[in-house]
């Protein structure tokens, strides 16, 4: 079969989501598993913090290595690889192993879904239409988090907590013979980049960019549900506000979909990195139901509308998949990060801190969006790897 063929076909969009599905694994879930993990299996703040940060960094490390053989090698063969390995690190999760090994596994199922995730950026920028291809998997992912959010804590009184970590060798199982839509290599391009003629500024600052707004969005993100409890919300109702609140992400990512190139980059930049300021600060400070649910439906509305935006402007930047790839694994890397620095400043309880540390990093977020893509608004030059391959970018890229 030539996957090729059927790159820009409804199936292969639907496995890529599929597939995103089963390589994030527990991220979307990860406030309301965190406090399942230190209401059942006695693990301290500070310990899930860490927790999740080494099964995120795992995935960025995953990721990365796909997005540097995926030109070289079978991405098919690597995309099965990374499936083995996610089922074999959540099976090993599912034993409730002491912490030290639990770490371990977390992060070699994390390693495997990163690996899957580099696969599937690498093949969604074969596929025309972009900016429809980052809307919908970001659409999808979204949905598949209200769900998870809103039942996981319905479903761990019967299940427990192994019965969650178990349910990603059953996608594992159904995703394998989906494999052979995955092209096995990338039609060859003459202005594909090349890492290794060197890296300019811009894109470091991009790849920063993306680490920083994934970091943001950790730091507060796991302990969400704690932030919940503490103002006397019972488990089912944080269950249910962060499924909507996820639910309000996929209304960004859709919005974001059908605006397209009415608006610029910058202005997506803009609006969601200020809107994700002022909603978290709102939840840490807010002492009330009306305002933790508001504030956090906001912060993953204007949040997922900008991310939407900027994958699709990377896509653009470099058809070859490898700035993607990168990109991904800068994401990962942010997002395992920022859980491990709100561990060292949440002691038992010091969520003020937590939501200024995000804020403070979203700030820093607009002033190299300004850098990166406002001052690039007058030109036609695209952020490439190296100098010898620039790539010529559409009018306004998004």
């Amino acid at each position: 079969m030539d996957a090729i063929k059927y790159i820009d076909s409804k199936k292969t969009l639907f496995l890529l989501g599929w597939m995103m599905l089963t390589g994030i694994g527990t991220l979307q879930m990860q406030p309301v598993l965190g406090g399942a993990l230190v209401d059942h299996w006695g693990l301290s703040l500070q310990q899930m913090g860490l927790l999740f940060g080494i099964e995120l960094i795992a995935m960025a490390a995953g990721c990365l290595s796909a997005a540097l053989a995926a030109n070289q090698h079978d991405r098919r063969r690597i995309c099965q690889a990374g499936l083995l390995i996610l089922a074999l690190g959540s099976c090993m999760s599912a034993l409730q192993p002491v912490y030290g090994l639990l770490c371990l596994s977390r992060f070699i199922s994390g390693f495997g879904g990163g690996v899957m995730q580099g696969i599937v950026y690498a093949t969604s920028v074969l596929r025309t239409n972009k900016d429809r291809t980052y809307a919908f998997t970001n659409t999808i992912l979204l949905l598949w988090g209200a769900v998870t959010i809103a039942l996981v804590p319905q479903i761990l009184p019967v299940v427990g907590i192994a019965g969650v970590f178990l349910t990603f060798p059953g996608m594992v199982l159904l995703t394998l013979p989906l494999t052979r839509l995955i092209p096995r290599t990338a039609p060859s391009a003459p202005t594909q980049a090349s890492v290794g003629s060197g890296i300019s500024l811009k894109p470091i600052l991009l790849l920063t960019l993306f680490g920083l707004l994934f970091g943001g969005h950790g730091v507060l993100w796991v302990y969400q549900e704690r932030i919940g409890n503490m103002i006397g919300l019972d488990g089912a109702s944080i269950g249910a506000i962060l499924g909507l609140s996820v639910l309000s992400g996929a209304v960004g990512a859709t919005m974001a979909g059908l605006i397209g190139r009415r608006i610029s980059v910058l202005v997506s930049q803009l609006l969601g990195f200020s809107g994700a300021i002022v909603a978290s600060l709102i939840i840490v400070y807010g002492q009330s139901t009306i305002a933790y649910a508001s504030a956090a439906c906001i912060v993953m509305a204007v949040w997922f509308f900008g991310l939407t935006y900027l994958l699709s402007y990377v896509a653009e930047c470099d058809p070859s998949g490898r700035l993607s790839g990168l990109a991904n694994s800068a994401i990962l890397i942010g997002q395992g990060l920022g859980p491990m620095a709100a561990a060292l400043i949440v002691g038992n309880g010091n969520f003020h801190a937590v939501g200024w540390l995000s804020s403070l990093i979203y700030l820093i977020c607009i002033a190299i969006a300004l850098y990166v893509i406002g001052g690039r608004k007058n030109g036609n030059k695209t952020v490439a790897l190296s100098k010898q391959s620039t790539i010529q970018e559409r009018n306004h890229v998004v």
